[in-house]
């Protein structure tokens, strides 16, 4: 499996203004930047078969642009969410998300009430890392078995949660692995043998590879927040 991470465009919260809205959208500039991902993840990955997101509006904004490049819609995945999610906000209900987005297939789990238990606040980093695992195994279920290249729109701190998980690193406090607003990370799911001198531990084993990370050649300079 191959697996394209992307952080949502610049949001109003980034530019440091729209504090009061619990779920913010793309300025104009993270249109333009997500436009610009788009362009770029089909020339990466013009095999992608699947396309996730994050039930947040930043992102499914995000994703639109992602959407008619490949050709793909776009699966909406509460685990997918930022790191502390909406407080007490319940996000976009089914109706509202399809309303908007009518190329997205918004996971069962969300409903007419949202997709978020107002109040949740994952005070706990450790909250964060168990619902990223459960991310990273419905990610490896659809897609390892078969070789399949998957991209994911997320959020900037959660990208670091899932990268962290997938190499086994648990809770740090911090962000690891930064992202600028749509960069782009490349993980491959590689059999053991192909790329260790040793024995693999198992027939089967694959290998986590980060080929890069937070790639933002695709914007102009002056676009990288």
């Amino acid at each position: 499996m191959k697996l394209y991470l992307v952080r949502h465009g610049q949001s109003t919260h980034n530019a440091n203004a729209d504090h009061d809205n619990p779920d913010p959208p793309l300025t104009s500039l993270g249109s333009e930047q997500a436009a610009l991902a788009a362009e770029a993840v089909r020339s990466l990955a013009p095999e992608a078969v699947a396309l996730y997101a994050s039930p947040q509006r930043r992102a499914l904004q995000t994703a639109t642009p992602l959407h008619q490049a490949l050709g793909l819609p776009v699966r909406v995945v509460p685990e997918l969410c930022e790191s502390g999610g909406l407080y007490q906000h319940a996000g976009m209900t089914h109706h509202e998300i399809l309303h908007e987005w009518p190329h997205a297939q918004p996971d069962s789990r969300i409903g007419e009430r949202g997709w978020w238990q107002a109040g949740e606040t994952e005070a706990e980093e450790a909250t964060v890392y168990a619902r990223a695992a459960r991310a990273v195994a419905l990610l490896r279920a659809a897609h390892e078995g078969a070789q399949e290249t998957a991209v994911v729109v997320t959020h900037g701190r959660f990208c670091g949660v899932l990268i962290s998980t997938l190499f086994g690193l648990g809770p740090a406090g911090y962000t690891r692995f930064p992202m600028d607003n749509c960069g782009i990370t490349r993980l491959d799911f590689t059999p053991f043998h192909k790329v260790s001198a040793y024995p693999p531990p198992t027939p089967t084993e694959l290998v986590v590879r980060l080929r890069y990370h937070n790639r933002t050649d695709h914007l102009p300079e002056e676009a990288i927040t």
